[in-house]
């Protein structure tokens, strides 16, 4: 049964899912998926990979990064928060881009984008020079893989829904997007091993770089064999089915109450996870916890999270309980968090640091493809692109301002002498108004800032979990219901 869409009262014109027309159901009529989708999938999972490495390398191991490249631990935070600062206006342009010339040139971009930025931070390690001229040059490489991210961040729904099944678009999902996590792990735990000392970092900054260049360099050649952004013959209904135009598919968001409680939900569970990861080792190190025990943290974070993920998106491809599963998430994740909070400022406890982690791994990374699902499934037939798109333009948002308050003087704390025995944060540590070349003995603790996040985090859920209910509206169209009846709410 063709399901048509209303606006009000006026009937949409039909509009293809991409710029590449597609075609009904195969011959038989029965859906086909293509084994090139598995290309794709790789493609955008390798950019992904390439990209969360460049943006997390640098977090544990600030004090070394700030040391070879004579600049402040601050200014090598940024190049953390940069990242969420670039996704903002670059975000729209993707958004626009996935609706309008489809996958082929959002995918080739992003993957030149992501090689370039990383060939310049190696160039960066390789020219040596006594002024700011090296850091800012790395900057700049750091500048081109933030506008890459965006590339590879939104067009997993759109992939999933253009080229895979019905019962596979979860499972699609999860592993693109769970790329991006994956590669935060990898960014964390390479560091330290590969630049364990102050005194090796002259020699092994540069090895480290020449690392993220590898995959930077593979997601090119993956990508160079993207040629189509739609297959030939659609592999669900849905697929086939006309999408809102872009401008007004996000006038239909802004009017979507289910989608905007999803929105505020996302923005804060995405913001907070940020900040994790740019001050997990500042977090820690005042407590006498080394740099290799952050990096393992977030190996442990996303081992935790590639579980959860594959459990929560296989379940609600096989059920469909998109919000039931979602909000058991949200909570887990809660829980985790608030658990690292409190824990994180007691020294020798790195069992219950990995065990706080990986519970917020394991909720807060299975959470990731069901919200994303969700995100479509609630405002259908707006674009998988603009729909997802706008999420992570709002997770952006939300942890650029939390990561700036965060580092507020008001919320970090001198050690008294004997707390700050227990110090793993290496000498020298730049402040904001120095360089490598001068220090400030004084070691400040993060907690304020870890407890800020869980605290924010925890209301969000308390409000979040008994308001937010959905119906599923490409489910419906699947069905053959047509959308202008009423639709079951799902709690």
């Amino acid at each position: 049964m063709a399901v048509r869409f209303t606006s009000g009262d006026k009937e949409m014109e039909p509009r293809p899912r991409s710029n590449v027309q597609v075609a009904g159901p195969s011959e038989g009529g029965t859906y086909k998926a293509y084994t090139r989708r598995w290309i794709i999938l790789l493609a955008v999972s390798l950019l992904n990979l390439s990209n969360a490495m460049n943006w997390v390398m640098f977090a544990p191991i600030a004090n070394f990064t700030a040391s070879f490249f004579n600049t402040s631990v601050d200014n090598v935070n940024m190049l953390a928060i940069v990242y969420m600062i670039a996704s903002i206006p670059v975000g729209f342009l993707v958004c626009w881009l996935l609706d309008s010339m489809g996958l082929v040139i959002s995918l080739w971009t992003g993957a030149g984008l992501n090689f370039v930025g990383s060939v310049l931070r190696l160039v960066a390690s390789i020219h040596r020079s006594s002024g700011y001229g090296q850091f800012w040059l790395l900057m700049f490489g750091q500048v081109l893989c933030a506008i890459a991210q965006p590339f590879g961040l939104f067009p997993p729904t759109k992939v999933a829904a253009m080229w895979f099944s019905n019962d596979q678009r979860a499972f699609a999902n999860m592993l693109a997007s769970m790329a991006n996590p994956v590669g935060i792990a990898v960014g964390m735990l390479i560091p330290p091993f590969v630049v364990p000392t102050f005194e090796s970092v002259s020699t092994t900054m540069t090895r480290l770089l020449w690392i993220s260049v590898i995959p930077a360099g593979l997601n090119v050649l993956c990508t160079l064999s993207v040629t189509r952004s739609a297959p030939p013959t659609p592999p669900s209904s849905s697929a086939g089915e006309q999408s809102e135009p872009f401008f007004k598919g996000l006038k239909k968001l802004m009017r979507n109450k289910p989608y905007w409680l999803l929105f505020c939900a996302w923005s804060v569970g995405l913001g907070v996870f940020n900040v994790l990861v740019t001050y997990l080792q500042q977090f820690l190190c005042p407590w006498g916890y080394k740099d290799r025990v952050a990096g393992i943290a977030g190996g442990v974070m996303c081992l935790s999270g590639l579980i959860g993920s594959g459990i929560t998106s296989w379940y609600v491809d096989k059920t469909k309980k998109f919000v039931m599963t979602l909000k058991l998430c949200y909570v887990g994740a809660a829980i985790g968090l608030c658990w690292f909070a409190m824990v994180s400022d007691l020294p020798d406890r790195e069992a219950l640091i990995l065990a706080s982690i990986a519970v917020f791994g394991f909720f807060g990374y299975g959470l990731l493809p069901v919200a994303l699902e969700l995100s479509v499934e609630c405002s259908y037939p707006v674009a998988e692109g603009t729909s997802a798109g706008v999420l992570w333009l709002g997770g952006q948002v939300t942890g650029i301002a939390l990561a700036l308050i965060a580092q507020l003087p008001a919320l970090q704390t001198a050690l008294t002498a004997e707390e700050a025995t227990h110090s793993r944060c290496s000498s020298p540590i730049p402040t904001s108004n120095s360089t490598a070349t001068t220090t400030d003995e004084t070691v400040y603790s993060m907690t304020n800032g870890a407890l800020m996040i869980a605290g924010v985090a925890a209301f969000t859920v308390t409000l979040f979990v008994p308001t937010f209910r959905s119906s599923y509206r490409r489910v419906a169209a699947e069905d053959g219901v047509e959308l202008g009846e009423p639709l079951k709410l799902h709690y």
